[in-house]
């Protein structure tokens, strides 16, 4: 190729990329020219509105959660205290049926054992018949003991003043050996009289000992008589009742169940970390499971002294009063779940669950959002009227805030970090930041 060809060739290719690039250019200026245009930030736009609130420090008392099942502290096991004939039960004895204490509830057969009590009774006469018996043979005795004793003294001397003969031969061999075989006569007279005598205090004591058996029997016997009427042993309403008329009972047969509903307790298995902070005396709150809306106020009244080594949980006893009365009444048996409030008191800051985003907390400074990380220590429901927020769940952290900061109390709504805002302080009249908001924008 010579060189006019080559420089016309170079030529044309630079005509071709500057018509290209005029074209491309031309291109791009239409494409801006038309295209959409992003919005301008002005000072003067609307800027959101965010529902804050003050960060205060507010008096906490901590909160535990439990679940637990309610029982009655008064109900009585009936059960039958001897094997007898049902022969009466009142009308009115019947489950559910609300029953005075000592009022009857059965009549049982008690012929036997009016029988037995005259029986004991006719052996206590026939005894009291031998001690009075003994009174008379004793005194008969001591008489007899008397002259016994009498008549062996004077054998005695009579031995003595024939043995003194003897000795001074004023009396024969004879005479003395009379005379000894005499005292020697009335001396066992003597000792069998004084051997019946002592025989009276052990017969004593032992028709004394019969008279208390049979005394005692007696006393069985009558009380079987009386247990033959059954009676409820406290007030309340019979919760099963199982005796029919004409049945036969045996001794330590069931009855029937009565309960009372006027003291309820209820033993909550808490986290073993509440030990520290759970008294005697501490208020609860127990709140029914389901869609119902009961909730019963009660006190600690007892504490388990050991954990659960299996669960880490500790039983805390919880009682209510009640009255039968009562539109609500806690039922015995019935599954709650309960909130124990330590009586101890310290200042906290706290803020809504619903401010919170994972560990992240949103603060206006100057208008301005900014996330803070933060550390929260425990949870605790109720209402803080010196916060005027409307919320029933509470965060209360760790760290203190600075305080009069502004917290965003919904942190659910997309505030990212640098977001100018207007901040919209909560109202004390319990009306919700976005009712507020709509009553601004009507009167627009």
């Amino acid at each position: 190729m010579t060189k006019r060809n080559k420089l016309v060739s170079m030529i044309t290719q630079v005509v071709v990329g500057l018509a290209l690039m005029a074209v491309a250019t031309i291109l791009v200026v239409f494409l801006y020219n038309t295209g959409p245009k992003p919005p301008k930030f002005s000072d003067s736009a609307p800027l959101r509105r965010v529902e804050v609130m003050r960060a205060l420090e507010v008096p906490v008392q901590r909160q535990f959660n439990g679940f637990g099942t309610a029982a009655a502290m008064d109900s009585a096991e009936i059960s039958a205290e001897v094997s007898a004939l049902v022969t009466e039960i009142p009308n009115r004895i019947v489950e559910g049926a609300e029953v005075a204490k000592d009022e009857i509830l059965a009549v049982l057969e008690k012929g036997d054992f009016l029988n037995q009590v005259q029986i004991f009774t006719q052996r206590i006469s026939e005894v009291d018949a031998l001690i009075q018996q003994l009174l008379v043979q004793e005194k008969s005795l001591i008489k007899r003991t008397e002259f016994a004793a009498k008549e062996t003294e004077l054998a005695n001397t009579e031995f003595d003043r024939v043995h003194d003969a003897f000795n001074r031969n004023g009396a024969n061999e004879r005479e003395v050996n009379r005379a000894e075989e005499a005292l020697k006569v009335k001396q066992r007279l003597e000792a069998v009289v004084t051997e019946q005598l002592a025989s009276i205090a052990p017969r004593r004591l032992q028709l004394a000992a019969q008279h208390l058996v049979f005394e005692s029997e007696k006393a069985v016997a009558l009380r079987n008589v009386q247990r033959c009427t059954v009676r409820s042993p406290l007030k309340g309403f019979i919760q099963s009742f199982d005796l029919e008329e004409g049945e036969r009972v045996s001794l330590g047969d069931h009855i029937g169940r009565i309960v009372n509903v006027n003291r309820i307790e209820v033993p909550l298995q808490l986290p073993s970390s509440a030990r520290g902070y759970i008294s005697v005396g501490d208020m609860a709150i127990l709140f029914a499971q389901g869609a119902s809306k009961q909730q019963w106020e009660g006190s600690v009244h007892r504490i388990a002294p050991e954990d659960n080594a299996l669960t880490r949980a500790m039983s805390v006893y919880i009682e209510i009063q009640q009255s039968p009365n009562d539109t609500l009444l806690l039922p015995p048996g019935k599954f709650v779940q309960g909130t124990v409030i330590s009586s101890m008191i310290s200042n906290r800051y706290i803020v809504p669950r619903r401010a919170l985003i994972g560990d992240r907390l949103l603060i206006i400074e100057d208008d301005i959002v900014t996330s803070r990380h933060v550390k929260v220590d425990f949870h605790v429901q109720g209402d803080f009227p010196t916060l005027n927020v409307v919320a029933e769940q509470w965060a209360v952290l760790s760290e203190p805030l600075p305080n009069g900061s502004l917290i965003v109390v919904n942190a659910a709504r997309s505030l990212p970090d640098g977001l100018r805002v207007e901040p919209i302080s909560l109202a004390g009249d319990s009306k919700s930041a976005t009712a507020l908001l709509n009553q601004r924008g009507d009167r627009k």
